[in-house]
């Protein structure tokens, strides 16, 4: 057997980040001590080491031999926290319009709407503010972001939309922008754009 093969391959496993392992007389396995980072069930990954080493190399070991420690990849904790849209919608109602935006992140499922006058430019508005709202919910921010502005770009034979966030924080003052090209839902594309510009602020 060749150990380091073993540890490559082990190491190889979702969530592992490192594989160390001991032998024992006659050359047998007597201590697996795994790293990971914290995103599986230790259980799993136990669980995924017996089924490699018998599968792959016919080696049988008892859970009590494999060590797992837990350092935990505060990236992935905080992509965890980051919103992701559920559902967008736009209900027209002559001179008004209502812009509804759900999200949802580890911690559940986040919904604001907002009503006002329906032209394009105010309906940017809406869009962005609604989402806003809903992400400083989500998150446990309290109104630290405004819009500065939206804009339609073309790009190539395509078109992008812009947006342009102000944070306050501390009396301080910062500007976050994001982007996402329009494909079927303007709307949604708006949206995608404003969390483009603050998710790399709340998730910092």
């Amino acid at each position: 057997m060749n150990v380091e093969i073993v540890e490559q391959s082990l190491g190889k496993l979702d969530s592992v980040i490192s594989c160390k392992i001991i032998l024992g007389e006659n050359n047998s396995i007597d201590e697996i001590h795994i790293v990971s980072n914290g995103s599986r069930n230790v259980k799993q990954i136990v669980r995924d080491v017996q089924s490699v080493l018998i599968a792959t190399y016919n080696i049988q070991i008892d859970h009590k031999k494999i060590s797992i420690a837990e350092i935990i990849d505060e990236s992935l904790k905080r992509m965890e926290c980051r919103p992701r849209i559920m559902s967008v919608s736009r209900e027209n109602n002559g001179q008004k319009a209502t812009i509804r935006v759900a999200l949802t992140n580890q911690k559940g499922v986040y919904e604001n709407s907002m009503t006002g006058i329906n032209t394009g430019r105010n309906i940017d508005r809406i869009l962005v503010d609604t989402t806003l709202r809903t992400v400083e919910e989500a998150s446990g921010y309290e109104e630290i972001f405004i819009l500065e502005d939206v804009k339609t770009v073309n790009i190539s034979t395509d078109e992008a939309v812009l947006v342009v966030i102000i944070c306050i924080e501390n009396g301080q003052e910062q500007r976050l922008c994001g982007s996402s090209m329009i494909k079927n839902d303007y709307n949604e594309a708006v949206v995608k754009a404003t969390l483009d510009a603050i998710n790399r602020y709340i998730t910092k």
